[in-house]
């Protein structure tokens, strides 16, 4: 038996062919004789996507618009040009073997280069055996993965998810971008010279969030609300009301209802636990570092695929914050080399799996960011891989910590049927928060007994409404694009990249606050003329739902992508009218 083992990358190949023996390098391919699949194995490797989708419109038919909307049939793919000898060399490695086995990246976009790299060349799909889903480059990661290797069609769905998710982009810009600029021209919103105003399914309504937010903003004027609050004197406790009065008489007159006895109408304390946070996924890491260190979502990613395909850190696209058993027995064994390598010292008591971090039902594709088996001379690495894996490690390490307890006071007083409320904490042990640089201070409250009568002072406090936060990168990634369903882990950086690039927003380097362009408020109010959905950040979201259920079999593509079709042309054609 002779396997093909087609890798996404050279490097990966390279690593791929050294976990299976000792291979050698002919013309750019790996061939090595392997005990692990007792087979002849090619890894041949691809450079990403060697092909590349054919525009069915080669003469801009679509910047007429009689010609729009512009919705073929079906799509056609062939080799770039520029990595032709790549492709050639997989095209001789298929015919060679008995069988293919599948090694691009384990996600969705690494599933479409393979099958479209493999659906122009005869005979290949249909050689496809086996599915390598490696989540570690390590060589004992690679074993494992090669000693599990997968039945393709548990993973093909994430190829037609892909697949659909790669048309719909395609039949949104290709139609609404061209509709939108000669619209805009037409009428004089646009130079004629101008450049194109590009509309997309996910990158338009972050604008659009970035705009509604700056609007809201620059309208957003102040006003005056009321509040009553009581005072205990004596302790020095403050006691609230969640009331909130936009009439200052109406407050006034409920201050003078009140007495300056209040009674304790309830006291509730417990003790409460709450554990380290949770492993890092890529969002939750790209929030961090850009909150942290203003590291822009796309530098973060590429500093963590670095240290994975030098095998110190596991797969970074990554949507999960879990771990299966068989990582946690290996993290558990390299404890103090981790802490060795990071130069930190912590106390790690919790050496059992526990739920908020481990759950081998959970894990379906990929597991949380952590540090791999082999630890690196940190000397070798970059200042910023340096800081990146030091992150992931220690991240990963609170895992292990003490757990934070405390003690959770609220008291509730009544007066004349109002209640007002004070909560208090008091720490039992610190735990992970040990190591963190965490600022909230115990609040201590006093013994009150239910039916007690507190002696108060009863104040009414005015305050003004705050305008709404700017949006930063840090809000985008952590807060609204996983919100709405905006992309995934694998392009949100690149969607934030391109709303720059395209000049619809603009980007603040220290505090990383987002603030639209003229042109980028310009498109989003013309797009709102025309009543375009693209603007509402829901129903790209609606749709990301819908691509999941592809990616999951519940659906079939043609359907999602007959809808897409549907959708534009009812678009275009309501705007034709306007």
């Amino acid at each position: 038996m002779k396997y093909l083992l087609l890798a996404e990358k050279p490097d990966q190949a390279k690593k791929y062919a050294n976990a299976l023996g000792t291979p050698k390098n002919d013309k750019g391919v790996w061939r090595v004789q392997s005990s692990v699949l007792n087979a002849e194995v090619i890894v041949a490797p691809a450079v990403g996507h060697l092909v590349e989708r054919i525009n069915p419109y080669t003469n801009f038919e679509n910047w007429d618009m009689a010609n729009l909307p512009a919705l073929p049939d079906g799509f056609s793919y062939e080799p770039k040009k520029d990595t032709a000898k790549r492709f050639k060399a997989i095209k001789q490695a298929v015919k060679e073997v008995d069988a293919i086995i599948i090694g691009t990246d384990p996600d969705r976009e690494g599933e479409a280069i393979a099958y479209r790299i493999l659906e122009l060349i005869p005979g290949a799909l249909k050689k496809i055996k086996y599915r390598l889903w490696a989540n570690s480059l390590t060589k004992k990661g690679l074993e494992q993965a090669f000693s599990k290797l997968k039945n393709p069609k548990d993973s093909i769905n994430y190829f037609h998810e892909a697949d659909a998710r790669g048309d719909a982009d395609w039949l949104v810009g290709f139609n609404l971008s061209p509709f939108v600029t000669i619209k805009m021209k037409e009428e004089g919103y646009l130079d004629k010279k101008d450049h194109s105003m590009s509309v997309g399914r996910v990158q338009t309504p972050i604008v659009s969030l970035i705009v509604r937010n700056d609007e809201a903003i620059e309208n957003f004027k102040p006003s005056p609300y009321w509040q009553l609050k009581l005072i205990d004197p004596e302790a020095k406790v403050t006691f609230s009301n969640d009331t909130k009065y936009q009439s200052k008489a109406e407050a006034e007159q409920m201050l003078q209802q009140l007495a300056n006895i209040a009674v304790v109408k309830t006291v509730t304390s417990e003790e409460k636990v709450q554990e380290a946070p949770k492993l890092y996924n890529l969002t939750n890491f790209q929030s961090e570092m850009s909150k942290l260190y203003h590291f822009d979502a796309t530098k973060t990613k590429e500093l963590v695929q670095s240290l994975y395909q030098k095998g110190y850190l596991s797969y970074p696209r990554t949507d999960s914050t879990l771990i299966t058993t068989n990582e946690f027995a290996y993290l558990v064994e390299h404890i103090d080399d981790y802490q060795k390598a990071i130069n930190k010292q912590l106390e790690t008591p919790n050496r059992s799996p526990r739920k908020n971090y481990v759950n081998d039902k959970k894990v379906l594709e990929h597991y949380a960011i952590i540090p791999t088996e082999n630890i690196p001379d940190l000397s070798e690495l970059s200042d910023d891989e340096k800081l990146i894996y030091q992150k992931v490690v220690f991240r990963t390490l609170l895992m292990f910590t003490p757990d934070y307890r405390y003690q959770s006071t609220s008291v509730i007083l009544d007066n004349h049927g109002l209640e007002f409320k004070a909560t208090g904490t008091v720490t039992k042990d610190k735990g992970w928060r040990n190591y963190l640089a965490v600022k909230k201070e115990d609040k201590e409250l006093p013994h009150y007994q239910e039916g007690q009568e507190v002696p108060v002072e009863c104040k009414l406090l005015e305050e003004m409404t705050k305008p709404p936060t700017r949006i930063t990168e840090q809000i985008l990634l952590k807060k609204l694009l996983p919100k709405y369903n905006l992309g995934t882990s694998a392009t949100r950086d690149g969607m934030i990249d391109l709303i720059q690039d395209k000049g619809y927003v603009t980007k603040n380097k220290k505090t990383g606050q987002f603030f639209p362009t003229e042109r980028g408020k310009l498109l989003i109010h013309y797009l709102d003329q025309l009543e375009i959905a693209y603007t509402n950040p829901e129903t790209t979201g609606k749709w990301e739902e819908v691509l999941a259920q592809i990616g999951q079999g519940k659906l079939q593509k043609e359907a999602f992508v007959n809808k897409i079709k549907w959708a534009i042309t009812k678009q275009i054609e309501k705007g034709k009218q306007l």
